[in-house]
């Protein structure tokens, strides 16, 4: 750090000592150098469905949040070349939204992760606009995403996460024909479409890649309803797809693997007051809880495949969120109860995916209403529990520099992650099974704490020793090594 900033001083005096004639105003060159402040921990971050981000009801609630990421799903093929033969239509309504959008994320000092979809039926033979494009029209696929990159790679844009599609291993069937979401898989393939994936990787990521070297690809941003068969399912073995497209040969060529995660939230759980869906056997039929729960059995199976490949890329949760679904019970009856599970789940999964790894984390969506009540935001654009959650989350993260281990020093029955910071440390901890349990230690060691929201914490002094309580609800630890 102490070399950066000499570095950065370095340049400043450099500059400043230009004789006067070298200094020529007719030519304005700007130099970007890094920032000191980047190197905080800032994985989080957010949907916005089309055109909400700019909102005058959203982009305040954006700017107060301070996240790090928006993930962005309105570029449309289809609307930009509606047949073979048409040029590029920068008009499109999608690419008026987007171009709005993407100021509005450098305004906010937002990184952008676009994606590209929804593609035209002449490209994919099917009524699906998510449908997997055909190996004869992948060129066609990538002159455009060149061009889409060289555009918007520029300033005032300056876009550098591309991902392309999303959650594509879900086969069309599974889905309505107007559903942006998924579709290259196919039930009756072995690898259930992964390899027509990579094999389109291999051709549009090059194009990328010319039109703008400093671009990062991101693969589609993966599903993974469950880790292997069970004798209830049938449709197929989408937990290969990615293995198809390193059996294509896609490995060397994208830069980030992103993966989404989506427990439901069960209301009135039979013998258990605090429920932890990210782990418990309810949530997503228990596929995942063996594993780790969803959030650390996604990461470590993923893994797991890459490593047979021989690669190893960063891994992105790009999309996640806790669901209640009305097909189940009346989410409108037990949203208080529910408002505060998702705050919790937030805390949770995105600790352990950090210290797993894991490089961004995406919540869907900032506005409300949200899909399944998932946003971050209500139907007012007023913050609900997860966003003040998150916003506290992110002004503590903004001071430590080295992301999070799992710390076991306070004992059974508690869960805590453990942040760096400059000559402190910062401890992220809360009761697994909603038990109250206590923490004690010195009180010449305690900086400040805070409740999962905000609220300071004031313990309880006896002689040299402070005492906290520790509930469901995470508490803040910030305290000498």
């Amino acid at each position: 750090m102490h070399h950066l900033i000499l570095a950065l001083l370095a340049i400043v005096l450099l500059a400043t000592a230009l004789p006067t004639a070298a200094q020529t105003p007719a030519i304005t060159t700007t130099l970007y150098v890094p920032i000191v402040a980047s190197h905080a921990i800032r994985p989080l971050g957010f949907e916005t469905n089309t055109g909400w981000l700019y909102s005058s009801q959203v982009k305040p609630r954006a700017q107060a949040l301070n996240a790090h990421w928006v993930r962005l799903n309105t570029l449309s093929w289809r609307e930009a070349q509606p047949t073979p033969t048409s040029p590029i239509n920068w008009s499109a309504p999608s690419f008026q939204r987007f171009e709005q959008e993407v100021l509005a994320a450098n305004e906010l000092g937002l990184q952008v992760m676009a994606i590209i979809d929804d593609h035209p039926s002449w490209a994919t033979g099917s009524s699906h606009i998510c449908a997997a494009i055909l190996d004869e029209y992948h060129d066609e696929f990538a002159i455009f995403v060149r061009e889409v990159v060289a555009k918007y790679s520029q300033a005032p844009y300056l876009v550098r996460y591309w991902e392309l599609g999303n959650e594509p291993d879900v086969d069309p069937i599974l889905v309505p024909t107007n559903s942006q979401f998924g579709c290259w898989g196919n039930i009756a393939d072995e690898y259930y479409g992964g390899e027509r994936y990579g094999r389109m990787l291999k051709v549009v990521i090059p194009a990328i890649r010319a039109a703008d070297p400093g671009a990062k690809v991101v693969f589609g941003g993966l599903l993974l309803a469950r880790p292997e068969n069970q004798p209830t399912n049938t449709d197929g073995k989408p937990f290969n797809f990615l293995e198809g497209a390193l059996r294509a040969g896609a490995g060397p060529y994208f830069d980030i693997l992103a993966f989404h995660s989506y427990p439901s939230y069960i209301a009135n759980v039979p013998g258990v007051p605090n429920v932890d869906f990210d782990l418990h056997e309810y949530s997503l039929n228990g596929a995942w809880k063996n594993r780790g729960g969803t959030t650390i059995g996604k990461i470590r199976f993923l893994r797991d495949v890459m490593q047979r490949y021989g690669i190893n890329k960063p891994l992105f949760l790009n999309e996640t969120g806790l669901r209640c679904m009305n097909e189940y019970f009346d989410c409108n009856s037990i949203l208080p109860q529910f408002e505060q599970a998702k705050a919790n789940h937030l805390i949770r999964t995105s600790m352990r995916a950090m210290a797993e790894g894991v490089e961004a984390y995406i919540w869907y969506t900032l506005q409300g209403p949200g899909w399944s009540y998932t946003s971050l935001l209500n139907d007012s654009q007023q913050p609900k529990p997860a966003y003040n959650a998150m916003q506290f989350a992110i002004q503590r993260l903004n001071e430590v520099r080295i992301p999070p281990q799992a710390f076991n020093g306070y004992g059974s029955g508690l869960e805590a992650y453990r942040f760096q910071g400059n000559g402190f440390v910062l401890d992220v901890i809360w009761s697994t099974d909603g038990t109250p349990r206590q923490i004690t230690l010195p009180a010449t060691s305690v900086i400040a704490a805070y409740t999962r929201d905000g609220t300071p914490i004031i313990p309880t002094i006896s002689g040299s020793t402070a005492i906290f309580n520790v509930g469901f609800e995470n508490i803040y630890l910030k305290r000498q090594p």
